[in-house]
């Protein structure tokens, strides 16, 4: 049986030179780009742009790594490719110019435009039956996943699979979370997008990652890596193994593994590493000792059905739930205006001199709010 091969490749910063040879080395372990494009296709590089941010954030893919897939697909001749992501507000455009991301820069590459949606119909869907895509998804022929390494407080972790996320258009993503309101379902749907898009390549920046209050409002967290792999959950499991989290309590591995995207079995996943210009194979275990983070801040819990689990569906305590730390809310109303359920659970009840009030008995706990907060004033407990 072939395995799901994954390349880690060492790399300390975001010098461009640096990361640039890191991905080029791990893609060149894979077989080359040509492998995974064609020179004459059109191509869609999907980064995650979670919002218009600076890169210091680590909210985003850094830019480093963003311009070092570009030059790869322009080495190889390709000259139709887009780069580009809907964001949870603000535009693409907006959100490549905050990370110093010009047109002029991207190696013959344009900025999609990302928020004109086409309904796609899925009916082989076993979550979604159909997707409103941006436009440029379906004009696509070859789409590459160009991920950041964070934690995440509804899925646990965001890497590949929760990457193409950003694929749904604008703020049908945040209605998303009322039509797939638990983890499982919406892991279902995220493998159901897979499935249908058929992503060629998945680049992960690993090089900082973010950890605890995840996806926005973490914190930096080193990790020296670009992680590459055509295998989506296996890139995941790598991800998962490295930050001591069991790769089966990701319900995207789990059910991506079953509906046959990738593996999330080790025994079907084969290890590279790149360092000071070798490639050697690598365990599990080996690549654990050498880069895991123990004390990696990220969700371990096993939704678990017990009493307290049954209380937690009944009655909306024992569970996790957003709320706002007063001293840093700035009364911004972004949470309010972005809450996807119907007459919205976080409300300002008490006028807009105060701060948002949640209505917990509404809240159906997709974290939407707390994604969305630019000043990271909402917390997970």
């Amino acid at each position: 049986m072939k395995k799901s091969e994954v390349v880690l490749a060492v790399c300390d910063s975001y010098d461009e030179e640096k990361v640039y040879a890191a991905v080029r080395g791990a893609v060149e372990a894979l077989g080359g780009i040509g492998r995974f494009v064609s020179a004459e296709e059109n191509i869609l590089v999907k980064p995650n742009l979670l919002y218009p941010s600076k890169e210091e954030k680590c909210i985003t893919t850094n830019p480093a790594v963003i311009k070092a897939v570009l030059r790869i697909l322009s080495e190889e001749g390709c000259t139709n490719v887009k780069v580009g992501d809907s964001p949870a507000y603000g535009s693409c455009r907006q959100a490549m110019n905050q990370l110093g991301l010009p047109e002029d820069q991207l190696y013959g590459a344009r900025i999609a435009d990302m928020s004109h949606e086409v309904l796609v119909q899925y009916p082989e869907g076993k979550a979604a039956k159909s997707f409103w895509f941006c436009e440029e998804v379906v004009q696509a022929d070859a789409l590459i996943g160009v991920c950041k390494m964070k934690s995440h407080a509804f899925m646990k972790i965001t890497g590949a699979v929760k990457n193409l996320y950003g694929l749904v258009c604008g703020m049908r993503k945040a209605r998303g979370h009322v039509v797939y309101p638990n983890e499982a379902k919406f892991a279902q749907m995220l493998v159901d997008i897979h499935r249908l898009t058929k992503p060629r390549l998945h680049v992960m920046d690993a090089v900082i990652a973010m950890e605890g209050n995840g996806p926005s409002s973490g914190s930096p967290r080193d990790m020296g890596l670009i992680i590459v792999s055509a295998d989506p959950v296996a890139i995941d499991t790598v991800f998962a193994r490295l930050v001591n989290l069991n790769p089966g309590l990701v319900l995207t591995n789990t059910h991506g593994m079953i509906a046959g995207i990738g593996t999330c079995n080790e025994s079907e996943i084969a290890l590279k590493l790149i360092d000071n210009g070798g490639i050697t194979d690598i365990s599990f275990d080996e690549m654990f000792a050498r880069f895991g983070k123990e004390d990696f801040d990220v969700c371990r819990k096993k939704d678990k059905v017990n009493i307290l689990g049954l209380l937690s569906r009944i009655t909306g305590r024992f569970s996790k739930r957003p709320y706002i730390d007063a001293d840093m809310c700035v009364k911004c109303g972004m949470c309010v205006s972005h809450c996807p359920v119907e007459g919205h659970a976080v409300t300002f009840k008490n006028g807009k001199d105060n701060i948002p009030v949640y209505d917990y008995r509404k809240c159906i706990r997709c974290f939407c709010c707390q994604e969305i907060c630019p000043q990271h004033a909402i917390k997970v407990k």
